[in-house]
C-alpha cells in the first residue's frame, strides 16, 4: 500500500491524572468533514479520537471498526501505519493502527482521510464505532461535525425560505370543513347536529356476528374505554347489523338521536365502522362537541391495503408491532406482509432449528464471526437495542390474534433465494457442531451453501455470501421445514393463511455459476435444467409447489418474473415462464425516469394478479428531501408526503406536478403501457413499505412510520380523486393542490392531536416550518396547517414555552431566528434557523 502522510498527531493529556480523564469514560472520535465534492463524489474528513478510558490502546493491537452508508475509504489518502479493511456488505469497515498509534488514557490522535461518496445525510455518516483490542471491544462515543465543511452549499440543504415556497399553497381553513374521518369515506351526509356522547353501550349484535363477539367486544371496550353490555332487546343504544348486499369491507355508520348503528357484510367492515366511530368520538372530546349526528357510507377503493414491515435488519418486538397493527387498523389497511428475515437477521423461532435464532438473531463482534452475524446498521460490538433480538412462537402467535381482531392479515415473508446470509450462516454455525458431534446426516440436514463456490458476486448490498445454494436438495428440506412451522403457527392461532411470499429480490448476477454442486446438478439432472436461468426456473417452481400442496399462494417481489441477467436490477424483459399466472408479483422498483414505472401494468394486463409497492411513492424510508437531518434513503428519488399522496395506483403519470419534478416528457409516457380497463381488477391493490437500514430507534420508527401511514391510507381506501382526472395541467395543480390543502389541514388540526390522544407516546415526523421575511414581517408556513411554530432570537433552540407565532409580525432584519414546529401537547421536533 502506498501511504501518503497526511495530518497526524498524537497529543497525551498530562494535566490531568488518568483517572480524571477516565472518569469522564470511554473513547471518543470526532468525524469532521472538511470537504465535500460533490462533483467528483467523494469528501475529505478529519478523525479525531479521544480515549478517555482507564485502557491503554497500544499500537498495534487495536482496531477501529464501524459502519457507513456513503463514505468508501481511500486507503490510499490514509496515513502511515493505518491500514483499511473492507469487511463485508456495503457498510462495514475496519481501520487498523501499526506500533506509532499508541494512544495512552487521556490522550489523543488525528488524521485526515478521504471517502469515496458523499455523506449527504447524518443517518449515512459513521454509525455502529467501536474499539478492538485483543478481543475486547469498546464502544465510541462519535460527533459529527460538517456546518463548515467547503462545498456545503452543493448539497442542496433546503433553507427556511426553500420550505416557506413549498408551503405557500397551504393556509388553515376552518375546522368545519374538515373530514371527521381518515381516509375520508365514499360519502359522508352531517347537518350540523349533534347529541351527547353515550357512557354505556347496550349492544343487539345480529346472529350473523355474534361467532365475533370474543373478538369483537374486547377490542371496543378496548379503544372506546366505555362500559358495555349485550342487549338483544329493545333497549339497545348501539346496534350491528348484518347487510350481505354490501360490498366485502364497507360499512355504513350512523350515529342518530337515540342509537348507533352499524351495517356490514362481513367482520371487517364492522371493525372499520367501528374505527370510523373511533375518530369522531375522540375528536368531538378533544373539540368539546357532542357526538354528530352523521351518516357515512364507505367502500374500500382496493382490496389490498398493505404494509410491508421489516424486522429483519432491525427488530422490534410484540409491543412495537402491535402498535404498527393498531394504526394499520385504525387507517383501514388489511395486510401485513411481514418481512422476518433478510441477510442481517432471521427474527421468527423455527423449532428443530435453534441456530436461527441464537445465531441469525445476534448481531456483533466477534474475532471470526462464528456465532453471530456481522455488526451492520450501527448496531456495535454486542448488536444494541435492535440488532438483536426475535419472535418466539408464543409471540407470533398473540401477533397473529392481535392482527385478526383488527381485521388484519399477516403474510409471512421468508426470502429465498436471495437475501439470506442470516439463514446460510446460521445453518453453517449447525453444521459445523454436527459434524463435531460426528453426526454427519443430522449436518447434512438443511446445509445451505457450497463451501466450495466460487461464484463472483456482488449483492445489491454488496454481499458475496448471501445466497442459498439451490442445488442443495438440502435446501428444500430447510424451506418446507421452515414453511410448515410457519403454517403449524398459524393453525396453532386458529387464524387462516393463505399468501406466503418467497421475497426472492435482488438476486445478483453471477450465482451458482462456479458451484461445484450446481454444476454437477445441471450436467446430471434429467430435468432439461441446462443453466442458471433454467436453474433459477426451476427453484422457483419448486417452491411454488410447495407452497400450493399447502394450499397457499407463492407471492414475490417482481424480480422472480424477470429475466436473470448482467442487468440486474434493471432488466425489464419479462420471463418467458408464467407460472400459470399463479403467483403474484409485488412491484417495488420504478424509480423515476429508469424505465419501469409501467412494469405493474405490463403484469396486470398479462393476466398475473398484482399489488403495487412503487419504492418511488409508497417507501416510507426514502427521505422526502435533501435536509441533512432526516433519516432514510434516496436511490428512489426524495418523496415527500404530497408525493405519495399524489400518485395515482391506476396511472402514475396522471399527476402533471409529479411529472415535471422529475423531468418526465409526454414523449417518454407514449412509450409506457397502460393500464387496460378490461384488466383493472389484476391489479388487487397497493402496499406501503418501511424498510429498516437506517431505523435504529422507536424514534426514528415513529418518524418515518406517520404521518406517512395515514397519507398512505387514504389513497389506499379513498376512491380516486377528482384532480386526477383533469387533463389541463395547470387546472389540475390548481385543484390538486386545494385537495392537499383541505388534506393536509385535516391531519394538522384533526389526525395528529387524535394520535396524540390515542397513542400519547408515539412520537411521529414533526416537519421542519418554512420562513421568510418580507417587508420587515416574519412570515410562516408549516407542511400541516394546525401545527404550531415556536420562535427565539437569541440562538436558543425554542421551546414550549417561547412565542408562538399566530400571524405575521414585526421583526427587524438584523435579529437572528430560529424556528421549530410543535404539536399540540408540546413536544417539538427539529429547529431550523433562517438566514439572512
Amino acid at each position: 500500500m502506498n501511504h501518503k502522510t497526511l495530518l497526524i498527531f498524537l497529543i497525551s493529556l498530562i494535566s490531568l491524572p488518568a483517572c480524571n480523564q477516565a472518569s469522564e469514560g470511554g473513547v471518543q472520535l470526532t468525524y469532521t468533514v472538511d470537504e465535500f465534492n460533490l462533483a467528483e463524489d467523494y469528501m475529505q474528513v478529519t478523525v479525531q479520537l479521544a480515549n478517555k478510558s482507564e485502557i491503554q490502546l497500544k499500537g498495534g493491537k487495536w482496531e477501529l471498526h464501524w459502519n457507513q452508508l456513503k463514505g468508501f475509504v481511500d486507503s490510499e489518502s490514509l496515513p502511515d501505519g493505518i491500514d483499511f479493511e473492507w469487511v463485508n456488505g456495503a457498510h462495514y469497515f475496519v481501520l487498523k493502527f501499526d506500533e506509532q498509534w499508541d494512544i495512552p488514557p487521556g490522550g489523543k490522535i488525528a488524521f485526515s482521510m478521504k471517502q469515496t461518496g458523499v455523506m449527504d445525510r447524518l443517518a449515512m455518516g459513521p454509525i455502529g464505532v467501536f474499539t478492538v483490542q485483543e478481543q475486547q471491544t469498546i464502544d465510541v462515543e462519535t460527533q459529527v461535525n460538517w456546518e463548515q465543511a467547503k462545498g456545503l452549499e452543493s448539497l442542496g440543504i433546503p433553507s427556511a425560505q426553500e420550505r416557506y415556497d413549498n408551503y405557500k399553497d397551504l393556509k388553515k381553513i376552518k375546522s368545519d370543513q374538515l373530514s371527521w374521518v381518515i381516509p375520508n369515506p365514499v360519502r359522508s351526509e352531517f347537518n350540523k347536529t349533534y347529541r351527547k356522547k353515550d357512557t354505556i353501550w347496550s349492544f343487539e349484535i345480529d346472529e350473523y356476528f355474534k361467532n365475533h363477539t370474543d373478538k369483537m367486544m374486547p377490542f371496543v371496550k378496548g379503544v372506546f374505554k366505555i362500559n358495555i353490555k349485550i342487549n338483544d332487546g329493545p333497549l339497545s343504544n348501539f346496534q350491528i347489523l348484518h347487510h350481505p348486499e354490501l360490498e366485502k369491507e364497507s360499512y355504513r355508520l350512523s350515529i342518530k338521536e337515540k342509537v348507533i348503528v352499524i351495517k356490514a357484510a362481513d367482520y371487517s367492515g364492522v371493525v372499520y365502522g367501528l374505527q370510523s366511530l373511533r375518530q369522531i368520538s375522540d375528536l368531538s372530546t378533544r373539540e368539546g362537541l357532542g357526538w354528530p349526528l352523521i351518516e357515512i357510507v364507505d367502500v374500500p377503493r382496493y382490496g389490498y391495503r398493505g404494509f410491508l414491515l421489516d424486522i429483519a435488519r432491525n427488530f422490534y418486538g410484540p409491543k412495537k408491532i402491535k402498535e404498527v397493527l393498531d394504526l394499520m387498523s385504525l387507517f383501514k389497511l388489511n395486510r401485513l406482509d411481514f418481512r422476518l428475515t433478510d441477510d442481517e437477521g432471521w427474527r421468527i423461532e423455527i423449532a428443530g432449528i435453534p441456530e436461527l435464532t441464537s445465531v441469525g438473531a445476534r448481531r456483533g463482534y466477534a474475532a471470526d464471526q462464528d456465532d453471530r452475524l456481522l455488526p451492520m446498521y450501527g448496531s456495535g460490538s454486542d448488536g444494541g437495542a435492535t440488532g438483536n433480538g426475535y419472535l418466539s412462537r408464543a409471540d407470533f402467535i398473540d401477533i397473529l390474534k392481535y392482527a385478526q381482531q383488527r381485521a388484519i392479515e399477516i403474510m409471512p415473508q421468508i426470502s429465498f433465494p436471495s437475501h439470506a446470509r442470516a439463514a446460510i450462516k446460521a445453518v453453517d454455525y449447525r453444521y459445523r457442531n454436527k459434524i463435531k458431534e460426528g453426526n454427519l446426516s443430522e449436518a447434512k440436514k438443511y446445509h445451505l451453501s457450497d463451501p466450495e463456490d466460487k461464484s463472483q458476486y456482488r449483492s445489491a448490498q454488496n454481499y458475496n455470501d448471501n445466497i442459498i445454494c439451490i442445488c442443495r436438495e438440502s435446501a428444500y428440506d430447510f424451506y418446507e421445514k421452515v414453511v410448515d412451522e410457519i403454517v403449524s403457527i398459524y393453525r396453532e392461532a386458529n387464524v387462516p393463511i393463505d399468501l406466503f411470499s418467497i421475497g426472492a429480490d435482488e438476486l445478483p448476477y453471477g450465482v451458482w455459476t462456479a458451484s461445484p454442486i450446481c454444476k454437477d446438478f445441471i450436467n446430471n439432472n434429467k430435468l432439461g435444467i441446462s443453466d442458471v436461468n433454467s436453474l433459477y426456473k426451476y427453484n422457483l417452481k419448486r417452491l411454488k409447489s410447495l407452497l400450493e400442496d399447502r394450499k397457499l399462494t407463492m407471492t414475490g417481489w417482481e424480480d422472480i418474473l424477470l429475466d436473470h441477467s448482467e442487468k440486474s436490477q434493471e432488466e425489464t424483459q419479462i420471463k418467458s415462464e408464467r407460472f400459470d399466472y399463479e403467483v403474484i408479483p409485488y412491484v417495488w422498483n420504478n424509480s423515476w425516469g429508469e424505465g419501469r414505472e409501467d412494469m405493474i401494468y405490463k403484469f396486470a394486463n398479462m393476466g398475473f394478479k398484482t399489488v403495487m409497492s412503487n419504492s418511488s411513492a409508497f417507501y416510507f424510508d426514502m427521505t422526502d428531501d435533501k435536509d441533512m437531518e432526516n433519516h432514510g434513503l434516496n436511490w428512489s428519488g426524495y418523496v415527500n408526503y404530497k408525493d405519495s399522496w399524489g400518485t395515482d395506483p391506476d396511472n402514475v403519470f396522471s399527476n402533471h406536478s409529479l411529472n415535471r419534478k422529475h423531468g418526465i416528457t409526454a414523449e417518454y409516457i407514449s412509450e409506457k403501457k397502460k393500464l387496460k380497463p378490461e384488466m383493472k381488477s389484476n391489479l388487487l391493490g397497493i402496499q406501503s413499505q418501511l424498510w429498516t437500514e437506517t431505523v435504529r430507534s422507536s424514534a426514528i420508527f415513529d418518524e418515518l412510520l406517520l404521518p406517512n401511514l395515514i397519507v398512505f391510507s387514504e389513497r389506499a381506501w379513498a376512491k380516486q380523486p377528482e384532480w386526477v382526472k383533469i387533463v389541463n395541467p395547470s387546472i389540475q395543480t390548481l385543484a390538486m393542490n386545494t385537495a392537499w390543502n383541505l388534506f393536509a389541514n385535516t391531519i394538522g388540526q384533526r389526525i395528529l392531536p387524535m394520535i396524540n390522544s390515542q397513542f400519547p407516546e408515539f412520537a411521529y415526523d414533526l416537519p421542519k416550518p418554512g420562513a421568510i421575511i418580507e417587508k420587515n414581517k416574519l412570515k410562516v408556513g408549516v407542511a400541516f396547517p394546525g401545527l404550531e411554530v415556536r420562535y427565539t432570537t437569541n440562538a436558543k433552540i425554542p421551546s414550549k414555552n417561547d412565542p408562538l407565532y399566530l400571524a405575521p409580525v414585526y421583526f427587524p432584519e438584523d435579529l437572528p431566528v430560529m424556528l421549530r414546529t410543535f404539536d399540540n401537547l408540546g413536544r417539538g421536533g427539529r429547529p431550523i434557523t433562517l438566514n439572512k
